[in-house]
């Protein structure tokens, strides 16, 4: 079953997953069920069955009525959304730029919770003053209004991505002056919960019930390792930021002289310990003089090395991508992911060159900023390759800074 799109509004087209329509069936068949139990003198199985429907189906159909306002709230602080996808109780945003102010990061927080409640005192209001003849409208309309005032309740937890997790760390944002302490906070707060989840978990396992304490462990575990994840990525977000390409252990550069012919090129090449470093540095009576790409050997005969000079095939240091040494390492990343082969020239304030570094220095660097020391072993399988180690996707949580107004 695909991904239906409902509409499109402000060009922002708004889906609904196939998961939309399970938790439909799965909220009628329990709402049914419910009534079955404990009302079957008043309702038959007919009946209980369209209440569960026109429940459930009503309550979905709020959330997006709901998400609709958010958007244009998010709209209006600035946000840009490529699209929304409505899976289970709420929508994913498929975004391009956050909102990059505390104040405007609070509306947008607040914005569903607000219409939760309204929407849901409203229907309670109507369904208990409503002079209902029919018994199975008033029966709905209470219903989903109940629903409307927990999913309120649920989305002011101060959880992860819920409503009341952002508005949590947009306040203390506000009041601060500093993103990332409430980030830290809200952090600490997810951290401590889903550890009392964990020992409540255990508790049930013994005492109560294995399937459900088994659940709520596995629930805490979960939250746990979220928790530390986020923890490791603040870490990331200000090792990028802060730290400098100065600080990084340089590849020293592949040196030849401007007049060495192309069988002294050979014989260094033959020594050269990373195979992907095709550029060797020209100097000239001790001044840099231009760079080469070792691949010129395949464009002169075996003949003639001897009689032609890596000179002839030089091209200025100026074409060679290149940072100063004291731009921060988040930018330095976004240079070297612009390049062919990522290499990049590192330069002192005077221009003169220092060192290479590739994405194998960069990665081993955050890693080690991070506690996690790495065996010899491993740093050599992964230096040959000229990626980031073990995975890490430094590029993408640029991306998500960037996003996110952290950097510009």
């Amino acid at each position: 079953m695909r991904s239906l799109q409902i509409f499109k509004i402000w060009g922002i087209p708004f889906i609904i997953h196939p998961y939309w329509f399970a938790i439909l069936f799965l909220f009628s068949w329990s709402i049914s069920n419910q009534i079955n139990l404990t009302s079957s003198e008043i309702y038959n199985n007919k009946e209980a069955w369209i209440i569960g429907f026109l429940t459930s189906f009503f309550f979905l159909s709020s959330i997006i009525f709901h998400q609709v306002f958010h958007t244009l709230v998010s709209l209006n602080q600035g946000v840009k959304i490529k699209k929304i996808t409505f899976y289970f109780l709420g929508a994913i945003l498929q975004k391009e730029k956050d909102c990059k102010s505390a104040m405007g990061n609070i509306k947008i927080a607040i914005v569903r919770p607000l219409l939760s409640l309204a929407t849901g005192l409203f229907l309670l209001i109507v369904s208990y003053l409503g002079d209902y003849q029919d018994q199975i409208l008033s029966n709905i309309l209470g219903r989903v209004a109940l629903l409307n005032l927990f999913l309120c309740l649920l989305n002011l937890i101060p959880i992860g991505s819920l409503d009341g997790g952002n508005l949590l760390k947009s306040v203390i944002w506000y009041f601060s002056g500093s993103k990332n302490k409430g980030r830290i906070f809200l952090n600490k707060i997810n951290l401590s919960l889903f550890i009392f989840i964990l020992i409540f978990g255990i508790f049930c396992l013994f005492n109560l019930s294995v399937f459900y304490g088994l659940i709520i462990f596995l629930l805490g575990i979960f939250g746990i390792n979220s928790s530390n994840s986020e923890s490791q990525f603040l870490k990331i977000e200000n090792i990028l930021k802060v730290c400098k390409v100065s600080e990084l252990k340089l590849k020293p550069l592949r040196k030849i002289e401007y007049n060495s012919n192309f069988i002294a090129l050979n014989n260094l090449i033959k020594n050269k310990k990373d195979e992907y470093d095709q550029y060797l540095f020209l100097t000239n009576n001790g001044r840099w003089d231009g760079f080469i790409n070792e691949n010129i050997l395949k464009s002169v005969s075996i003949k003639k090395w001897d009689r032609t000079n890596v000179c002839d095939f030089k091209k200025p240091l100026y074409k060679f991508v290149s940072v100063k040494n004291t731009i921060e390492l988040w930018r330095a990343i976004d240079h070297i992911e612009k390049t062919n082969d990522g290499f990049l020239l590192v330069l002192n304030s005077a221009g003169i060159p220092l060192g290479i570094i590739d994405r194998n220095k960069i990665g081993f660097f955050v890693l080690d900023k991070l506690g996690l020391n790495l065996s010899l072993g491993i740093m050599r399988k992964f230096n040959y390759k000229n990626q980031y180690p073990l995975g890490i996707e430094l590029p993408r949580i640029i991306n998500l800074m960037k996003a996110k107004g952290d950097i510009e």
